[in-house]
């Protein structure tokens, strides 16, 4: 069974291009991908050749596949922009652009790469230009292996803070309108008494 990766898929109008090894474009429609899955860019697939109505070469019975490990890549994060969501992974000389959303998920959490992760990858295509698709961590630098009880032994302790005197109760100072004398009085009444 030949294989390739998914160009591009569009869902409003359900159909595809898959690239196959060798650089060749081959049409796909919706209908042929696997039941329940949605195409997705980059996604590596098995397929059958056929001929479309129109007489052009089309693959149909696509299924979804993982990476075929010819074209596993392993790299080291070079750099990663937290605020802007996107890095560059050093691989064979040079860097490949990624993006978090090309990152999978460790146990359904998303983890942000940090400088130095050493992560395993393939060459997908944005745009007709390289980047690195389906990036899985596969080791962290050694500042990050820590386990929870290192960190916590290593933390230095919290100072202690001195005791705040205890507040001795007291009574707040009363409105001249609140006090007990003044309660039968009209307004007008403590308006003119103020003013003298």
């Amino acid at each position: 069974m030949p294989t390739g990766c998914v160009a591009f898929f569009r869902p409003e109008e359900f159909w595809g291009i898959i690239r196959v090894n060798g650089g060749r474009d081959l049409f796909f429609h919706g209908s042929e991908f696997q039941k329940g899955v949605e195409p997705v860019r980059n996604q590596w697939v098995d397929f059958l050749e056929s001929t479309s109505t129109k007489g052009e070469p089309c693959a149909v019975a696509v299924i979804p596949i993982d990476c075929p490990p010819e074209f596993q890549c392993r790299g080291i994060v070079a750099r990663f922009y937290d605020d802007r969501r996107f890095g560059f992974i050093s691989h064979d000389n040079r860097e490949l652009f990624f993006h978090i959303s090309d990152v999978l998920l460790i146990d359904g959490v998303e983890y942000h790469p940090v400088k130095g992760c050493r992560v395993t990858f393939h060459i997908g295509q944005k745009s007709n230009k390289d980047q690195a698709v389906n990036v899985a961590i596969v080791e962290w630098p050694p500042e990050y292996k820590q386990t929870i009880e290192e960190y916590f032994s290593s933390a230095e302790p919290e100072p202690e803070s001195e005791p705040q005197p205890e507040l001795e109760p007291g009574v707040e100072p009363q409105s001249e309108l609140l006090k007990p004398e003044n309660r039968t009085k009209t307004i007008l009444e403590l308006i003119r008494q103020h003013k003298k």
